[in-house]
């Protein structure tokens, strides 16, 4: 048994318990309930047509069964050393970096390059957003980004989402996140659970700021409920700000009782920053408080 057969075989057995799905209903008019078998125990390599066919009835993109296998330390030093340069505004030394780098054999790494190309040549007014968004998109495209790295689609479609935003045209921010919201809502996956609230929380945050508080209740909702269900508690108490936020707005006299649980939420999982902007900002409305 080596590392690639023995994750291909845990992803392919994951996937089909979340889809509930027997072994039999998977293998059926593929391969033997006994090739699925010893696939999700790691004792056969599958081949790639094999495997494209479980995708297929998984309803997933095969990129989730090779997902993080590409990850590695070449691929985790690259994106660190380039993403500390841009936070730098060093865009020479990123555009000599890429350069020179020797990327051909890993797609993750020409994907990423050619996706920080397009922010660094925007960075430095090559071109506008408008066009950075299309390159962008036209990325996603040539490299079919969703089947190659699930996590760069997200990646690369939020960068998209963010430049709009930040020329205030939301109604593309929003279909962006929408796009992304749908895609990992239908993939049904836990791999991706921490990526899903991530976008229901900015898409909320999107739709509060326009007052569209309606709107933003729906997806607030659907992150706190996915917290909940998925025993993920790193946003749950920005969240209930958020759902505080928007019952302050309706005048839901829940509003004080909300805003307190989110700053215990904070407070309990040390998320300070966080946990001090509430203070600061709504600390008439909390019914009790852990500060000096």
């Amino acid at each position: 048994m080596n590392d690639l057969t023995s994750s291909i075989g845990t992803k392919v057995k994951q996937l089909r318990i979340e889809k509930k799905m027997t072994q039999k209903e998977l293998c059926e008019g593929i391969c033997s309930q006994a090739e699925i078998s010893k696939i999700e125990n790691g004792l056969n390599s599958p081949t790639v047509e094999l495997l494209q066919k479980i995708a297929v009835r998984l309803n997933s993109p095969i990129a989730i069964l090779f997902e993080n296998l590409y990850v590695n330390e070449e691929v985790e030093l690259f994106d660190h050393k380039i993403s500390n340069l841009l936070r730098e505004e060093n865009y020479d030394q990123i555009i000599q970096f890429i350069s020179k780098y020797n990327h051909e054999d890993n797609i993750n790494l020409i994907i990423l390059s050619a996706y920080f190309q397009i922010i660094v040549d925007m960075k430095q007014d090559r071109f506008d957003f408008r066009t950075a968004a299309s390159l962008l998109s036209n990325l996603l495209f040539k490299y079919d980004v969703w089947n190659e790295s699930i996590s760069l689609f997200i990646r690369i479609k939020t960068a998209i989402a963010n430049l709009y935003a930040e020329h205030e045209l939301y109604h593309l921010t929003t279909s962006a996140f929408i796009e992304i919201e749908t895609l990992l809502e239908k993939l049904e996956s836990s791999l991706y659970v921490t990526s899903l609230i991530k976008i229901y929380f900015n898409h909320a945050q999107i739709l509060l700021y326009q007052d569209m508080f309606e709107e933003a209740h729906i997806f607030i909702q659907k992150g706190i409920n996915l917290c909940l269900d998925s025993q993920q508690t790193f946003l749950l108490g920005h969240l209930y700000f958020q759902l505080g936020n928007y019952q302050e707005a309706v005048g839901n006299p829940l509003f004080q009782k909300t805003y307190t649980v989110a700053y215990t939420l904070l407070h309990a999982f040390e998320f300070q920053t966080t946990k001090e902007l509430v203070v600061d900002l709504k600390r008439e409305y909390l019914l009790f408080s852990f500060e000096n």
